[in-house]
């Protein structure tokens, strides 16, 4: 058929039979086997993605149906790092020069590459689908040769303008584009002065003094363009973005093999939902608390509860940390006293594990000894390392390959859980002696990096199968496939800074997870680490209680580790009492946001902390920026990061956008309400008032907030006297409503919380479904609809959106602000409010 042809009359064809052409081609082209053809040839099919290779040169391409951004192999055979497939020695790389051999073992293309080598030492490449959207590209260096081979890796063009995102949790950037990036799983990343300092006392095997260090690496690469790349190996491998080519980026895998994943859009969420569809979310929410405040107490707890009481700002989590591991300082402590006075208070409470058993830790550390539990050493004895805390002591480690231990892991958990504790920090995970040995053979850099992801696996198998209740577990180690296991992630230790490891890392943090996966994740409000720096300061604290507040979770540390003699501002000093307050209520109030928006991550992988580049990827301006995000679909944050600062530049991008504190007040109560609308163009920088108790904050033009009635004091089912909880006010709901064009927007954690907001030439209309019959208080800005404001006449109400409201008891609108407000008691309604009346 001709070209000419083909393009008259397409053919849709199954995947099944492009498959076989594909074999057919490669059949015509090669003679069977020996390939000479310089033709492209189809190797994987597997819908929105495809894999052509050309067999001389070698070469691969990745791309698929139109708008989906091509991935194409970078050319070049030098000895260099930027280059095609190919492996290195201690010579130097050695890369793809032709195929010299190819056959079809099923639907896969299975290729030999010949190379540079000196030695004469070929690639075995395949290429396969792996489900929808996804090509598997497993490239295996054959044994011989010498020098020995050390690493596999390729290169790909990498067009300007595009950003390279992912990678796991990062502090040092979240566009890594220029650096060089590595996926070891490692304690830090640490301030450069502090370095020498911490080498002391950290374990070796968890010690990477670099900016990338991170607890949670994922060997993820997010392209702006809307395609991605996983290396599904667990040992070390390394992205140079850019370093040694501008036009290039490259990864290389210790070992002689290397497994690489390209993910489909073509848009950047499409991306992101098929690799965490592949890879596996997060659990869940499974209890509202987890959305709520969090905080750590310091000093008498009973006083700490009762002042936060009187402020109406009791939040919904205590964080208390008695080790119950390694070394059982619950013993001989009775702990059922203590969780209950919280529970009393309406407060979830947690305590604290990690994966290591003190050698004086008897009870525990005897038995797993015993039974063959702990990782071992060569020789099969429990491998112990020196580990330090408040003090020094040896420790070893629970082998998670071994299931049995996995179950006596269990059982040490739930000795808390009987103590009432509803959850625990589950710390540490990144020590793994590269030497030590597991029950399944395991060892060196892929035990170190998978350890992780078995260690939270049998904490979630206990948690899912034996608790009994929902548990709030918090850890900050992962690895590829971790989020699956990771019920919620926070950012390990960071600095008392508002820099680097401080606050403007917290925020590159959570915008790294949220585009490597993870939803359900903050940080150490007020940082832990004081190390080369002073105590966190009342202004530190208040600007990182607002980025918390607009995380995945808004978790207060109270106690830190510190070289210098100073004071530790607190939520509970004076002057940082009133910005605990605002930002806790309006926190518990926003839960039915936050809710829609964790159960949208659920369904399609997109976080609550967004990356402008997971909304506006065509938009240059939004995708350079790190230090605005949004939260959830419609709130947009800029947050003040920066000591002394009291305006904020951001940037706005397309659309109009609702300055919050111009255009809302707070009453007695904590509870927003609307007045006369500030409003912003999109698609331009603006300068934002950031006075210390503000957290810049816009909302978008066409936004239906959900909010809790503010009587709400928790999140949790606990409470006692006139402890006012989440089911107390579940017939309730407040509603704040900018309206422009037409939105159809979630209203609440129930998949049947539906409104539609939508302008129609009789004015303005909103339909509402809901799971449950509630009072809806209504508070609406007119200002903001495009077709211009008006005074409404009348509104409408009930089922058909036909029943007249009365005005004065049902509804009221204010011609100064603009502002309409509207009562009504439904389960599903309809409202119209009316530009004209007819006479």
């Amino acid at each position: 058929m001709r070209s000419t042809q083909a393009r008259a009359s397409p053919v849709r064809l199954s995947a099944r039979m492009v498959a076989a052409l594909g074999a057919l081609l490669v059949v015509a082209a090669t003679g069977a086997s020996s390939a000479r053809a310089a033709e492209p040839t189809l190797a994987a099919d597997a819908g929105p993605l495809r894999a052509v290779v050309t067999t001389e040169p070698w070469s691969v391409r990745f791309g698929g149906p139109a708008g989906q951004a091509p991935l194409q192999e970078h050319a070049g055979t030098g000895s260099g790092p930027v280059g095609t497939l190919g492996f290195r020695t201690l010579a130097g790389w050695s890369r793809a020069t032709k195929v010299v051999d190819q056959r079809r073992h099923g639907a896969d293309w299975v290729g030999t590459l010949s190379t540079t080598d000196p030695a004469g030492r070929t690639i075995t490449v395949r290429l396969a689908g792996a489900g929808a959207g996804l090509v598997r590209l497993t490239a295996t260096v054959l044994a011989g040769g010498l020098p020995p081979v050390d690493a596999v890796g390729t290169s790909f063009d990498a067009p300007a303008g595009e950003r390279h995102l992912g990678f796991g949790e990062r502090a040092n950037a979240v566009d890594q584009r220029g650096r060089e990036v590595e996926s070891y799983v490692a304690d830090g990343p640490y301030e450069n002065v502090e370095n020498p300092f911490i080498a002391a006392f950290v374990p070796t095997p968890g010690y990477r003094p670099r900016p990338d260090a991170t607890y949670f690496p994922i060997p993820w690469l997010l392209s702006s363009r809307g395609i991605g790349v996983l290396i599904e190996d667990d040992p070390v491998s390394t992205f140079r973005l850019g370093t040694d080519d501008p036009g290039a980026w490259s990864v290389a895998v210790n070992g002689t093999a290397m497994h690489l994943l390209v993910v489909a859009g073509p848009t950047v969420p499409d991306v992101l939902r098929r690799y965490t569809a592949h890879v596996g979310r997060q659990p869940p929410a499974a209890a509202p608390f987890y959305l709520g405040p969090w905080w750590q107490p310091k000093g008498p707890e009973a006083e700490n509860v009762k002042l936060l009481q009187n402020a109406r700002a009791t939040g919904s989590v205590v964080q208390t940390y008695t080790h119950y591991l390694p070394c059982g300082d619950q013993q001989g402590k009775p702990q059922r006293d203590r969780t209950a006075a919280f529970h009393a208070a309406g407060l979830a409470v947690t305590t604290y594990f990690n994966p290591m058993v003190c050698t004086t830790y008897g009870a525990a550390y005897g038995p797993a000894a015993a039974r063959g539990l702990l990782t071992r050493r060569a020789d099969g004895s429990p491998y112990t390392y020196r580990y330090t805390g408040s003090s020094q002591f040896f420790v070893g480690q629970l082998d998670f390959t071994n299931p049995d231990a996995r179950r006596y892991y269990g059982d040490l958990l739930d000795e808390a859980v009987k103590d009432g504790y509803d959850g625990w920090m589950e710390d540490f995970g990144e020590y793994t002696p590269l030497d030590a040995h597991g029950q399944d053979g395991s060892t060196g850099e892929a035990g170190h990096n998978t350890y992780v992801k078995r260690y939270h696996q049998a904490a979630r198998e206990y948690a899912q199968d034996r608790a009994g209740r929902p548990l709030a577990r918090f850890n900050r180690s992962g690895f590829t496939g971790s989020a699956r296991y990771s019920q919620i992630v926070w950012g390990g230790d960071p600095t008392t800074s508002f820099g680097f490891d401080g606050l403007r890392s917290a925020v590159s943090g959570g915008l790294t997870m949220g585009l490597s996966g993870v939803s359900l994740w903050g940080s150490d409000i007020g940082g832990f680490f004081a190390l080369s720096q002073p105590q966190t300061t009342p202004e530190l604290l208040a600007r990182w209680l607002q980025v918390g507040f607009a995380s995945g979770v808004m978790r207060t540390q109270a106690s830190g580790f510190s070289l210098v003699d100073s004071p530790r501002a607190q939520i509970f000093d004076p002057e940082l009492l009133p910005i605990w307050q605002r930002y806790a209520r309006l926190r518990t109030q926003l839960y039915p946001y936050l809710a829609s928006a964790e159960r949208q991550y659920d369904a399609t992988g997109l976080p609550l902390m967004r990356h402008l580049a997971l909304a506006y990827a065509q938009d240059s301006r939004a995708t350079a920026r790190e230090d605005e995000y949004l939260l959830g679909d419609d709130l947009l944050v800029a947050p003040a990061l920066d000591a002394g600062q009291r305006e904020r530049r951001a940037y706005l991008p397309d659309g109009r956008w609702v300055d919050w504190w111009r255009s809302v007040t707070l009453d007695a109560d904590g509870a927003p309400h609307l007045g006369a609308a500030t409003t912003h163009e999109g698609g331009q920088d603006v300068t934002l008032p950031a006075p210390l108790d503000e957290l810049p904050l816009l909302v978008r033009a066409g936004t239906v907030l959900p909010l809790l009635d503010p009587s709400v004091q928790t999140l949790t089912a606990y409470g006692k006297g006139n402890t006012v909880r989440l089911a107390d006010r579940k017939t309730r709901l407040r509603l704040l409503a900018w309206p422009r064009g037409r939105r159809e927007l979630s209203i609440g954690p129930d998949r049947r919380d539906r409104a539609i907001s939508a302008e129609a030439r009789r004015g303005w209309i909103l339909q509402l479904r809901q799971g449950r019959r509630r009072t809806v208080e209504l508070e609406a800005s007119l200002s903001t609809l495009a077709r211009g404001a008006f005074a409404p006449c009348r509104v409408l109400g009930g089922r058909s959106g036909r029943v007249p409201l009365r005005r004065g008891r049902d509804w009221s609108y204010n011609r100064t602000t603009r502002v309409l407000r509207v009562r009504i008691r439904a389960r599903d309604a309809r409202l119209q409010v009316l530009r004209r009346c007819a006479r």
